[in-house]
């Protein structure tokens, strides 16, 4: 219990976050997409104030386009074009080797879509490699609920943590008196764009 207790930790210093995709063209085929656009440009924003390096990856540019400009990707390692279903190109794989000050993450903070076709590959490749993955399901889409949630389980079972961006934060910062805590939570006080996730209570 210990073990898998560690390997849940997220540290500044020894994560990256993996930007898996979110381009122009999907606005047009993904439900709730400006919602999640929402979610992940304040995932983005909160995670450069924590100084947490990133690596953006664009599926096939000249067909599906260029990253949302909603999301600042200014200070991100990228973006990379790819053909590959999964994030893990030999290019991403060498920056990923030395981002965290010369060495290798301990942990991955993965988002993006689809949630069923590159983020998950994504996320095979990453388990193997041997990196502890988080998911960040809020900031995760599919053009299909089911597909999402179908590959948010797969994930989950292979050994990924499944969390949400609010999770990843708190996880990172781990007290209250982070310098950057009262940055961070101007934030965390916008609430969550709802993406489908879990059902509205009708109560």
């Amino acid at each position: 219990m210990a073990i898998n207790a560690a390997r849940a930790v997220l540290r500044q210093g020894k994560s990256a976050l993996l930007i898996c995709d979110i381009q122009e063209s999907f606005a047009k085929v993904v439900k709730d997409f400006d919602n999640f656009v929402k979610n992940s440009s304040k995932m983005v924003n909160a995670l450069r104030i924590l100084n947490i390096p990133m690596i953006v990856s664009e599926q096939n540019p000249k067909g599906l386009g260029k990253t949302v400009t909603e999301i600042d990707i200014s200070s991100a390692k990228g973006p990379f074009a790819k053909t590959l279903f999964s994030m893990c190109t030999p290019e991403i794989r060498k920056e990923l080797s030395t981002i965290c000050g010369g060495q290798a993450p301990e942990s991955i903070i993965l988002m993006g879509l689809e949630a069923h076709i590159c983020v998950e590959n994504t996320a095979v490749d990453l388990r193997i490699d041997g990196y502890e993955v988080h998911v960040v399901a809020d900031c995760c889409v599919s053009r299909t609920q089911e597909d999402r949630l179908l590959a948010l389980q797969r994930m989950q079972n292979i050994g990924c943590h499944i969390a949400t961006s609010e999770n990843v934060l708190y996880k990172l910062m781990q007290n209250a008196n982070h310098k950057e805590f009262k940055k961070v939570l101007s934030l965390v006080k916008t609430p969550i764009a709802y993406t489908g996730l879990v059902p509205i209570s009708k109560v």
